[in-house]
């Protein structure tokens, strides 16, 4: 059984005794955790597109509901110095060699 990046975030946290936020129903989309150094906090950290692909796969969102409800509702909170990052990984066209 292959351990998912949020059990070895959860792991990790709990081993070095610090804190961070994860957001509910979203732990196949945690890539990894980070530190902002202005705060200190430690903040998880979400792929923005497989947030997308959980809230379709599991909630039975569309896609444009379920991008609507990531950048409305997700991405816009705050809860705080520990509110996880979400990161948007640009798409890059390849062009033929």
């Amino acid at each position: 059984m292959m351990i998912c990046n949020a059990d070895r975030v959860r792991q990790w946290i709990d081993e070095n005794e610090v804190t961070a936020l994860f957001a509910d129903g979203l732990d196949d989309a945690v890539i990894g955790i980070t530190r902002d150094l202005s705060t200190g906090a430690y903040r998880v950290v979400y792929d923005t597109a497989r947030v997308v692909q959980v809230l379709v796969n599991d909630k039975g969102l569309d896609y444009d509901e379920a991008v609507e409800h990531l950048e409305c509702n997700i991405v816009a909170a705050y809860v705080g110095d520990s509110t996880p990052v979400w990161l948007f990984l640009p798409k890059i066209d390849e062009e033929d060699d």
